[in-house]
Parts: C-alpha cells; sequence; structure tokens
C-alpha cells in the first residue's frame, strides 16, 4: 500500500505526525521523550489511533539519520515476537502492533530531505563527511532538483566536493547528482571545473565516470572525435565499469554505427551476464533489447525516461489527418502571410496562454517552456497539430530536452509533418511556387520549422530529396534567405555534381559574406573555369583572409569563442567554414590548387 492509495484524511495526518516527528530528531529529542510526546499528541487522535501513530513512529525514529549520532540511522531493540507490546496494550507483540508495523506504507522512505526542512541551512555542511549513507543524500538531492530547488540540491552536495580526498568512487552517486543539478541551472563554468577536477584528482572508478560524462558531451555537441578519446581514457582508468557498455553502444548509436552497436551489444550482454551481479540485470537486458531491436530500443529507451516526451510521441501517432487551417492571399509572386482560420485562431489563444506566444523568433523559433504545462491542451484540442505555431513550440521543447539522436528522431517526425502541412497549405490555397515571404510574422513560424529540417540533415552527404528541399525553401519560399541556407545548397550542388545550378546561386548573391565568396570561387574550379577561380579566389582572400588560411592548416584547434557572437570576418567564422566545406574542397580536389593560388596571390601583394 501507498501514501497515495490511503483516505485523505489519513494521510494528511501520516504525512503531520511524521514531519513532527523528525522535527524532533532534529532538534536532538531523546527516545523515551520523543515517545511520549507521540503519546500526548496522539493518544487520543480522531483519526491516527495510538498504536497506528505509535508505530509510525517508531518506523520514522528507525529510518531518519540522527544529528546526535552525527547522522547515522538509529537502531532500536527488537522487539520479540512473544514480548509484551511496545504500545502497552498488554498484548503479545505477535498479536498486537507486528502486522500493523509490517503493513504500514512507509517502505524506504528517505526522511533525510524532511529532516533538512527543519535544520537551519547553515548546517547542510555537516552530512559532509558524516556517518550519513551518501546514497541517502544523492537522493534527497535528486528530490530537491525535481521540486525545484534545485539550488538547494547544490549547497547541499557542494560540501562533499571541497578536499581533494573527497574525489573517490564511494561518492560517485553524490557527483553525478551535483553535474546534473549544475546542468539544470546552466552553469557550465562549475559543471566543467568539477569534471576537470575529478578527472585530475579523482580515484581509478570516479575518474572513468568523469571521462565517461565528458564523452555524453562530446557526442552531444557531434564531437563524436572527442567522444571516443574520452571512452579511451575511461576505459583506460576502469576497464571494468559496467558503464563503459552502455557509452559504447549509445556513441555507436547517435553516429548511425547501428549494426557495430549491435555487435557491441551482444559482447556486452555476454561479459554482464558472466559476472551473475543481480544488479547488472537490467544493463544485461538492455544490451540483449539493443541486440534484437537496434536503434528502437534506443529510442524507446530515451522515451521511458521522459514520460511527457513518451505521451508527446503518442499523441503524434494519433494525430488528426493533414489539413490546411490557414488562408493565404497571393498575388504576383508572393503567397501573403499565413493567416489561421477563426477555428484555429481560438484554440491557438487557449495555447499560447500556457506556451506563450514565443514562436515568431525571427532566428531561433519557438521556445519550448515546461512540455507539462501545455500538453494536456495538445491532448484535449489535437487539431492543434495542424498548427505552425505548435510545431515549432514543440520541437523547440523536443531539442531542449537532448539526448542525441534519440530525441532527434521525434524532432524529424515533427518536422516531416510540418513539411507536409506547409505544401498542403500552399496547396490548397493555390499558392504553389510562390514566396512565403519572411517579412510577414505570421510566416516565421513555418519557415523556421522547414529550415530545422533541412538543418536536421546537416553533416550528411546530401541525397536528392535533401537538395530539393533545400531548392524549395531558398529558391522558392524564402530566396531572400534570411534563415542563411544559401550556402548548404551550393555545397549540396557541388556534393551532387550540380556545378553549373552552383555557379548559378552564387551569382544570385553578390557582394555576400566569406563562405559564399569561397564557394563561388570553389565552384568556378569545379566548371574548369581556372582564370575566373582565381579572380574570385583572389577577390575573397582580399575581403576575408582567415577562411583561406584556416582551410590550409593541418589539424587546428578551434578557435577560442569569445563570448560575444561570430565576427564576421573573424577566427570563428573561419573555423565553422573549414568545418563544413574542407571534405568538399578535398573530393574537388581543390586543396592544392588552393595552396598555390594562396602562395602566387600573397606574392603579387
Amino acid at each position: 500500500m501507498t501514501n497515495e492509495s490511503l483516505p485523505p484524511e489519513f494521510s494528511n495526518a501520516l504525512d503531520e505526525l511524521w514531519n513532527h516527528c523528525v522535527g524532533m530528531i532534529a532538534r536532538g529529542v531523546d527516545y523515551p521523550h520523543y515517545v511520549n510526546a507521540v503519546n500526548v499528541l496522539y493518544g487520543r487522535h480522531d483519526v491516527l489511533r495510538w498504536p497506528v501513530a505509535l508505530a509510525v513512529a517508531r518506523s520514522v525514529w528507525r529510518q531518519t539519520p540522527q544529528p546526535t549520532l552525527n547522522y547515522a540511522l538509529p537502531s532500536l531493540p527488537a522487539t520479540e515476537r512473544n514480548a509484551a507490546c511496545p504500545c502497552g496494550s498488554g498484548q503479545k507483540y505477535k498479536k498486537c502492533c507486528l502486522m500493523l508495523e509490517h503493513d504500514l506504507p512507509m517502505g524506504q522512505i528517505n526522511f533525510l530531505p524532511t529532516l533538512l526542512e527543519h535544520l537551519p541551512r547553515r548546517r547542510w555542511s555537516e552530512l559532509a563527511g558524516s556517518r550519513i549513507a551518501p546514497d541517502m543524500v544523492a537522493h534527497a538531492a535528486m528530490e530537491l532538483a525535481t521540486g525545484n530547488f534545485t539550488r538547494e540540491a547544490c549547497a547541499l552536495l557542494e560540501p562533499w566536493f571541497v578536499a581533494d580526498a573527497d574525489f573517490h568512487a564511494g561518492r560517485e552517486a553524490l557527483f553525478d547528482t551535483l553535474l546534473d543539478a549544475y546542468g539544470q541551472l546552466q552553469r557550465p563554468r562549475k559543471k566543467a571545473q568539477l569534471l576537470a577536477r575529478a578527472i585530475k584528482v579523482g580515484d581509478r572508478r570516479l575518474r572513468s565516470a568523469a571521462l565517461q560524462r565528458q564523452a555524453s558531451i562530446a557526442s552531444d555537441s557531434d564531437d563524436y572525435a572527442g567522444a571516443w578519446q574520452y571512452f579511451a581514457e575511461a576505459q583506460r582508468s576502469d576497464p571494468q565499469s559496467p558503464s563503459l557498455s552502455h557509452l559504447e553502444v549509445t556513441l555507436l548509436m547517435s553516429e548511425g554505427r547501428h549494426a557495430e552497436a549491435r555487435e557491441r551489444a551482444r559482447f556486452w550482454a555476454h561479459r554482464l551476464a558472466a559476472m551473475r551481479d543481480p544488479e547488472l540485470e537490467h544493463l544485461v537486458a538492455f544490451m540483449r533489447n539493443i541486440v534484437t531491436h537496434g536503434e528502437q530500443a534506443m529510442e524507446q529507451m530515451a522515451l521511458d525516461n521522459q514520460p511527457d516526451l513518451r505521451e508527446l510521441a503518442q499523441l503524434l501517432q494519433t494525430a488528426p489527418a493533414i489539413a490546411s487551417v490557414y488562408t493565404l492571399e497571393p498575388s504576383g509572386e508572393q503567397a501573403g502571410p499565413l493567416e489561421p482560420t477563426r477555428a484555429m485562431a481560438k484554440a491557438l489563444q487557449g495555447w499560447e496562454q500556457l506556451a506563450g506566444s514565443n514562436s515568431h523568433s525571427p532566428v531561433f523559433g519557438g521556445e519550448g517552456a515546461d512540455i507539462a504545462q501545455w500538453l494536456p491542451e495538445l491532448r484535449r484540442q489535437p487539431q492543434l497539430w495542424n498548427a505552425f505555431e505548435v510545431l515549432d513550440t514543440i520541437v523547440a521543447a523536443i531539442d531542449e530536452v537532448g539526448m542525441g539522436i534519440f530525441t532527434a528522431n521525434l524532432a524529424r517526425s515533427v518536422l516531416d509533418r510540418a513539411e507536409r502541412l506547409l505544401r498542403e497549405v500552399l496547396r490548397a490555397n493555390r499558392a504553389e511556387g510562390k514566396r512565403l515571404e519572411w517579412g510577414w510574422l505570421q510566416n516565421r513560424p513555418a519557415l523556421n520549422l522547414i529550415g530545422q529540417r533541412v538543418a536536421i540533415d546537416a553533416g550528411q552527404a546530401p541525397d536528392a530529396a535533401q537538395v530539393a528541399r533545400l531548392e524549395w525553401l531558398v529558391c522558392e519560399l524564402n530566396p531572400s534567405d534570411n534563415q542563411g541556407f544559401r550556402h548548404a545548397l551550393v555545397r549540396a550542388y557541388l556534393h551532387t555534381g550540380r556545378v553549373a545550378d552552383a555557379l548559378a546561386l552564387t551569382e544570385c548573391y553578390p557582394d555576400d559574406f566569406a563562405a559564399m565568396q569561397y564557394n563561388r570561387a570553389l565552384a568556378l574550379f569545379a566548371a574548369g573555369q581556372s582564370d575566373m577561380a582565381i579572380g574570385a579566389l583572389g577577390d575573397a582572400v582580399a575581403a576575408y583572409p582567415k577562411p583561406a588560411a584556416w582551410l590550409l592548416k593541418a589539424n587546428p584547434k578551434p578557435p577560442r569563442q569569445d563570448g560575444w557572437g561570430i565576427a564576421v570576418g573573424g577566427d570563428e567564422e573561419a573555423w565553422i567554414y573549414r568545418q563544413e566545406t574542407l571534405a568538399l574542397w578535398q573530393q574537388l580536389d581543390a586543396m592544392s590548387w588552393l595552396q598555390q593560388s594562396v602562395r602566387a596571390l600573397g606574392k603579387k601583394r
């Protein structure tokens, strides 16, 4: 029986009792006075009768860390079955309160969060290094963070990591929880400092745990080379760490190396099962699930850890058919602004009260808010699945959750729906082939969604469908390209051998930024127009010298970010261009030409 299944009046009385009991423990009341106080308060209670109150009080006493015992759990003398019952009824314990204590819904309740409410904040640091079980502290910190008291969770955990000697495997649960808390509070510097210190001074197990966390962070940033380097270091630090299995398979899945992931999962399932450790059974089951179901198993795990996302995915599967709930007034080459129908406008009013009206950001799209805030509205009004403003917010919320490729697949499904929806709206309004002008704020959620659908395929070799989608966005919907996808389209044309199309597109944007100018030189080189290519390259190097320098560097490290954004003509802009196009320059055998041409241009100066 759980506390939630009890009658409300009994549950409230129970909460009041154990709060009072923990308060007495915080004040250092000894056991005889503790029992006497409970008797005075609850001997004639209307809801909690004395035997029940005593049984609850005894359980709270046994399960609450005692400040007077350096936060150890106290012990009570065991009551023999045939001894007199502690409640004073005169009956034997086995015939009185034994079953009552056994059946109470106390379970393994952690009373530390309640104890912390009664202790002054300045005393929380007493727990560090005390006799309390670290797992109990980690659980209490997680409860605080879940209840929007993340700063309090940090205040509870930070005293546990002061000296170098504090960084050991016995505090791994505390370490992981503190890292998560820093993440919730968006304190990347503190998180990075804690990880760096654990890697530097931690014992082999905690060091491995920190390196594994760094590998996950690198993977989330698509830095798979860095992720595998951290993985190798973690493996060297603690080769027997079972969590390496989960990390390795997750990294392989995130990279799209599904066949390798299944093979490694098969290996790990066999190895972990041979350890015959009951605590590893869930990990063995997970590995076997990967062997059988592959990527689907990873996606299901991600959704299982996020109940709101799981429900969101279920709602998407049962969403109504695509239908146009917008009107357009096409004129000439323009489609006009997207205006929701009266019914949809009314539905969106209720939506925006819950999710906020943040879907018209000129660059970044919507803000996700808290999924739990607007999920009931989406459940109540499924027609909202045909609203661009809603889809924009949903994708932003999924992105905020993170979890890499596994939530990316859910985001991709929502974005695919957005693309189908926009095509249907344009068809229904006879606006196919017309511009959906960025200048109309009403159009930006739809354009943001198509842009995100394009971006989700970034880094992959473009196929025909991806190129067609880019063309639709850049050449048809938004030729002014306020979203900056023209560079990606030029690269896609060159990747797929459509050199003439690449050249034609560069001519549409004369005097553009560095990326377009260098891409024009590359396109001219690919077209065999060497004289014009050298001229275009000379213009690009004269206006923006750094991309050429970064392209020609051997294994450079990323430039340091200044925190003020990407400066036009700066090192970070040049680095990004290198990351995006180096493989293309190499594919087109243009690197030697670039090196020779840059050297020749330098001599002319």
